[in-house]
């Protein structure tokens, strides 16, 4: 299962290669990949490669790329679904819920999804409510009394792995 905003996009080969993940590792529940930047006319303008899953991340930051993201069913009846309170942190939410159930989220090494930039895109207009969003849920999943000092000290790790696969990437070292 997976959810796709309507101004986002699959990346070519992108459903095969999930059924084909899920079905080699059955005790994988949940998947995501990189991502791919397009502008409003569909163009390429930037790519993010992401180092393998953190959970301790995910608690801090929402560095999954919704458009890449893929679940089979008993997450999702498990779960019950989306938490429609939420207008930005709908995915988070879903995942931190997932994790909290025991879930197992695995990165994908290929790129799956595109994320649209553009100047009417939801999370550029309402930047305050998205932020609000994950204040109510780091309160929620982690701690109210986590300071952005904290947050950004614990991600502190991951980012340097993501700048390291991103050159990685760059320079011809990763195929995906």
């Amino acid at each position: 299962m997976a959810w796709l905003n309507s101004d986002d996009m699959l990346a070519p080969g992108a459903l095969a290669a999930v059924a084909r993940f899920f079905q080699a590792n059955p005790e994988v529940d949940i998947v995501y990949g990189h991502r791919v930047f397009i502008d409003r006319d569909g163009c390429e303008i930037g790519r993010a490669v992401l180092p393998p899953h953190n959970s301790a991340a995910l608690c801090r930051a929402d560095y999954v790329p919704q458009e890449s993201l893929f679940w089979r069913r008993p997450v999702w009846e498990q779960l019950g679904g989306l938490d429609e309170s939420f207008h930005y942190a709908l995915d988070w939410d879903f995942l931190l819920r997932a994790r909290s159930a025991g879930f197992r989220i695995v990165r994908l090494p290929r790129f799956l999804g595109c994320f649209r930039i553009h100047e009417r895109q939801k999370t550029s207009a309402r930047l305050e409510l998205g932020l609000e969003e994950q204040a109510v849920l780091r309160a929620r999943w982690v701690g109210p009394d986590w300071t952005w000092s904290d947050i950004h000290r614990g991600l502190i790790p991951y980012m340097l792995r993501q700048h390291a696969y991103q050159y990685a990437w760059r320079i011809g070292l990763l195929r995906h």
